[in-house]
């Protein structure tokens, strides 16, 4: 079965009574990541389902779960960003 776009969700959930958080997700970079960290530390990731089209859910520490801003950057910041990336790119 094909999921559509819309149905390819990626759900977070957890409540305030416990430490661990759950993450069902579609998006191929989040499994990708959290793959890695289960990987990286299996005593506190772990993948907990699959659901056999592409959706996959993992536990790990709720405190691990960040929201944050997009970092705003001066004039000065951005202008040697941009010169870092001209330097990158060999031009």
């Amino acid at each position: 079965m094909k999921l559509s776009k819309t149905e390819q969700e990626t759900i977070i959930l957890f409540n305030e009574a416990e430490a661990a958080a759950s993450i069902y997700t579609h998006n191929a970079a989040l499994c990708r990541q959290l793959s890695k960290l289960c990987a990286d530390y299996p005593g506190q990731v772990r993948q907990a389902g699959d659901n056999g089209h592409g959706g996959l859910t993992f536990d790990l520490p709720k405190k691990w779960l960040r929201i944050s801003s997009p970092r705003v950057l001066t004039p000065a910041q951005r202008a040697v960003l941009d010169k870092m990336n001209e330097k990158r790119r060999g031009g």
